[in-house]
């Protein structure tokens, strides 16, 4: 195992273990807090080509995949003015911690199940986690924005149950407040590392 995959490797373990011993969602993603900060606490745990950035859009990395299919690990890089637009995870939990930076964190909430059309979304204050401190980490709900509003580069690491292959993006419907237009995407890695 060589030095940079080592933390990586370590906190897939721990990961593991907290699916293991049961927690999911909400609960999985409280558990999972401890180890993502001393993850971002390593130096260096990142490989070279986890840090390239896309002109693109924001770059996603894709770090590690359990063989069990129990979550994945992944690197965003995120050049400034670059972010998502409102999206959703599929019904499933996330979380982020700050490599680098800081980003601009929006969640949505709906009532009830997410299909192809028009929907109502209410959203919460935004939240800003940043590199260091006790705000470096955060989970996400399942529909959300993410944005990076700083003049520097910033990097985060994510952590989701599963492979995302495919999500809702939610337009907003002109002239309808809180009304948005939901279509079914498929996402990709920019780089695969696993």
């Amino acid at each position: 195992m060589d030095a940079v995959a080592a933390p990586i490797t370590r906190l897939a373990e721990e990961l593991a273990g907290i699916y293991d011993n049961g927690a999911r969602g909400r609960d999985f993603i409280r558990a999972a807090e401890p180890p993502l900060k001393r993850l971002l606490g390593e130096e260096s745990f990142l490989p070279p080509e986890a840090l390239e950035p896309s002109d693109k859009g924001y770059a996603r990395h894709l770090l590690y995949r359990d063989p069990e299919e129990r979550f994945v690990v992944a690197a965003m890089v995120w050049k400034p003015g670059q972010g998502t637009p409102i999206h959703d995870h599929d019904g499933a939990w996330g979380m982020l911690g700050m490599v680098e930076g800081g980003l601009e964190v929006v969640n949505y909430f709906a009532d009830g199940e997410i299909a192809e059309g028009e929907v109502e979304l209410k959203n919460d204050a935004p939240h800003n986690p940043s590199e260091g401190g006790q705000n470096s980490v955060c989970g996400c709900a399942d529909i959300h924005t993410v944005r990076n509003r700083r003049d520097d580069v910033a990097v985060s690491v994510h952590v989701y149950p599963r492979d995302l292959e495919a999500c809702h993006f939610f337009e907003p419907i002109g002239g309808k407040e809180n009304r948005f237009y939901a279509r079914r995407v498929s996402i990709s890695y920019t780089h695969d590392s696993s």
